[in-house]
């Protein structure tokens, strides 16, 4: 009976062992930061370049960027997890993992508050989190609930230009299923809602449009040369947005990712499209 208990008292200890030196890797700044609010991220060993927060994941080995991650890169981190988003990685990496034997998660990147809700739940059992990633998405609930009431206090319901942009000739505005889909929950519209993904900015479409405000990655905005040169851009001085010099920008990271902080930043974009509201 004792040689029973020990062996199972064995067992135990060498499951909660091997569970305490679990090594994850992610793929994907939404999954890398639900990990982390899930009480894990001291287990992530290795994550990709959009991966920056919380900040120490910025410390970490670097498996590259979306069709530069290779298996050969992650494979030699040694993992027992490896969590990437649907179609941030090429197929045959996955397919690759797999074929070694290692537990490999995919999750979709939906970018609406039942998407990140399903991602939590999926991300949280996979690591016997379940609780916790219970809590997260309460929080996340009761985070929109009382934004919700901010949005319904006021009358304005500003439309917004999106614009994913790297340099001069190099810019997009996203409409409808883009990196932008949180304008709407942050009690604004999108300027161009006819539009699905993303299309070539040109002025006469800009003008058109007539956005209130004109909305930047903060990189994006960077790489422009800031508000001043935005001015510069045939047609948006005689928008709205131009006029009143309503250009506005957010890390782009916290803006389009739909992690755990996906509340905070409609928050946030709700505050910079509603001047009038005081915090």
């Amino acid at each position: 009976m004792n040689k029973i208990i020990i062996f199972t008292l064995l067992i135990f200890i060498s499951f909660i062992s091997l569970n305490a030196q679990q090594r994850i890797i992610t793929a994907g700044s939404s999954s890398s930061e639900i990990v982390c609010a899930l009480g894990d991220c001291e287990k992530i060993i290795a994550t990709d370049r959009t991966s920056l927060y919380p900040e120490k994941l910025q410390m970490l080995p670097s498996i590259g960027y979306r069709s530069n991650i290779s298996a050969e890169g992650i494979i030699s981190q040694n993992p027992d997890l490896v969590i990437f988003e649907k179609e941030y990685v090429k197929a045959e990496v996955i397919s690759h993992l797999q074929a070694t034997g290692i537990e490999t998660l995919v999750v979709t990147q939906e970018r609406t508050i039942e998407g990140i809700q399903k991602r939590v739940e999926i991300i949280a059992k996979a690591l016997n989190k379940s609780k916790e990633g219970k809590i997260i998405i309460s929080e996340i609930k009761q985070a929109f609930k009382l934004l919700e009431q901010k949005i319904e206090l006021t009358t304005s319901r500003p439309s917004v230009l999106c614009v994913y942009a790297r340099g001069q000739g190099n810019m997009q505005v996203g409409g409808k299923n883009s990196a932008f889909n949180l304008v709407e929950l942050a009690g604004a519209v999108n300027a161009v809602p006819e539009i699905e993904g993303y299309k070539p900015l040109n002025t006469e479409s800009l003008i058109k449009a007539n956005p209130d405000f004109i909305l930047f990655f903060e990189s994006g905005l960077k790489s422009l040369g800031g508000k001043e040169k935005i001015l510069e851009i045939p047609g948006v001085s005689e928008t709205t947005a131009g006029k009143k010099v309503q250009i506005i920008s957010m890390n782009g990271v916290f803006l389009s990712n739909w992690g755990p902080r996906v509340a905070e930043a409609a928050e946030e974009l709700f505050y910079l499209t509603h001047p009038e509201v005081v915090k």
